[in-house]
Protein backbone atom coordinates (compact mmCIF):
# COMPACT_ATOMS: atom_id res chain seq x y z
CA UNK A 1 0.00 0.00 0.00
CA UNK A 2 1.29 3.44 -0.94
CA UNK A 3 0.52 6.41 1.31
CA UNK A 4 0.77 9.87 -0.27
CA UNK A 5 -0.08 13.36 0.93
CA UNK A 6 -2.79 15.28 -0.90
CA UNK A 7 -2.79 19.07 -0.65
CA UNK A 8 -5.53 21.24 -2.07
CA UNK A 9 -4.08 24.74 -2.15
CA UNK A 10 -7.50 26.33 -2.02
CA UNK A 11 -9.90 28.45 -4.01
CA UNK A 12 -12.25 31.34 -3.45
CA UNK A 13 -15.76 29.93 -3.14
CA UNK A 14 -18.90 31.08 -4.92
CA UNK A 15 -22.57 31.03 -3.89
CA UNK A 16 -23.00 27.62 -5.59
CA UNK A 17 -21.54 24.31 -4.40
CA UNK A 18 -18.47 23.55 -6.51
CA UNK A 19 -15.94 20.73 -6.43
CA UNK A 20 -12.86 21.47 -4.35
CA UNK A 21 -9.78 19.50 -5.33
CA UNK A 22 -9.67 16.34 -7.40
CA UNK A 23 -11.97 13.35 -7.39
CA UNK A 24 -10.52 10.43 -5.44
CA UNK A 25 -8.80 8.13 -7.97
CA UNK A 26 -9.60 4.43 -8.49
CA UNK A 27 -8.13 2.06 -5.91
CA UNK A 28 -7.59 4.98 -3.50
CA UNK A 29 -9.11 6.09 -0.20
CA UNK A 30 -8.66 9.70 0.97
CA UNK A 31 -8.76 10.77 4.62
CA UNK A 32 -8.96 14.49 5.42
CA UNK A 33 -6.26 15.63 7.86
CA UNK A 34 -6.91 19.39 8.04
CA UNK A 35 -9.26 21.94 6.49
CA UNK A 36 -9.99 25.64 6.83
CA UNK A 37 -12.46 28.26 5.72
CA UNK A 38 -11.05 31.80 5.67
CA UNK A 39 -13.13 34.96 5.40
CA UNK A 40 -11.20 37.95 4.09
CA UNK A 41 -14.40 39.86 3.28
CA UNK A 42 -15.85 42.61 5.45
CA UNK A 43 -18.99 40.73 6.47
CA UNK A 44 -20.04 37.31 7.82
CA UNK A 45 -20.51 34.61 5.16
CA UNK A 46 -22.47 31.34 5.46
CA UNK A 47 -20.39 28.27 4.53
CA UNK A 48 -21.45 24.76 3.58
CA UNK A 49 -19.11 21.82 2.94
CA UNK A 50 -20.28 18.48 1.52
CA UNK A 51 -18.61 15.14 0.98
CA UNK A 52 -20.02 13.45 -2.13
CA UNK A 53 -19.79 9.71 -2.79
CA UNK A 54 -19.13 8.11 -6.18
CA UNK A 55 -22.87 7.37 -6.31
CA UNK A 56 -23.60 11.11 -5.92
CA UNK A 57 -24.91 10.83 -2.35
CA UNK A 58 -24.27 14.18 -0.68
CA UNK A 59 -23.42 14.24 3.03
CA UNK A 60 -23.32 17.76 4.47
CA UNK A 61 -20.77 18.10 7.27
CA UNK A 62 -20.87 21.90 7.61
CA UNK A 63 -24.25 23.50 6.90
CA UNK A 64 -24.70 27.26 6.65
CA UNK A 65 -22.10 28.00 9.34
CA UNK A 66 -21.48 31.71 9.64
CA UNK A 67 -17.80 32.59 9.20
CA UNK A 68 -17.17 36.05 10.67
CA UNK A 69 -15.26 38.76 8.80
CA UNK A 70 -11.55 38.08 9.29
CA UNK A 71 -12.16 34.62 10.79
CA UNK A 72 -10.22 31.48 9.93
CA UNK A 73 -12.34 28.43 10.84
CA UNK A 74 -10.47 25.08 11.23
CA UNK A 75 -13.40 22.80 10.18
CA UNK A 76 -13.15 20.13 12.91
CA UNK A 77 -16.25 18.46 11.39
CA UNK A 78 -14.10 17.26 8.45
CA UNK A 79 -11.03 15.94 10.27
CA UNK A 80 -10.73 12.17 9.93
CA UNK A 81 -13.57 11.89 7.40
CA UNK A 82 -12.86 9.61 4.46
CA UNK A 83 -13.78 9.36 0.81
CA UNK A 84 -13.74 6.24 -1.35
CA UNK A 85 -12.84 6.10 -5.07
CA UNK A 86 -14.95 8.56 -7.05
CA UNK A 87 -15.71 10.67 -3.98
CA UNK A 88 -15.15 14.42 -3.83
CA UNK A 89 -15.44 17.54 -1.68
CA UNK A 90 -17.86 20.36 -2.50
CA UNK A 91 -18.10 23.75 -0.79
CA UNK A 92 -19.92 27.06 -1.07
CA UNK A 93 -19.65 30.40 0.68
CA UNK A 94 -19.44 33.53 -1.46
CA UNK A 95 -15.96 35.05 -1.09
CA UNK A 96 -14.56 32.52 1.42
CA UNK A 97 -11.32 30.65 0.76
CA UNK A 98 -11.41 26.89 1.39
CA UNK A 99 -8.39 24.60 1.55
CA UNK A 100 -7.60 21.16 2.91
CA UNK A 101 -4.97 18.45 3.22
CA UNK A 102 -5.50 14.72 3.18
CA UNK A 103 -3.75 11.39 3.01
CA UNK A 104 -4.36 9.12 0.02
CA UNK A 105 -4.08 5.38 0.62
CA UNK A 106 -3.54 3.44 -2.64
Amino acid sequence: MAVTPYIYDGAVLTAAATQQGTTVPALTKRVIKSASLVNTTGAPVAATVNLVTAGSAVVTHISGRSIAAGESYPCPELIGKGLNPGGLVQALGLGLTFMYTATDFV
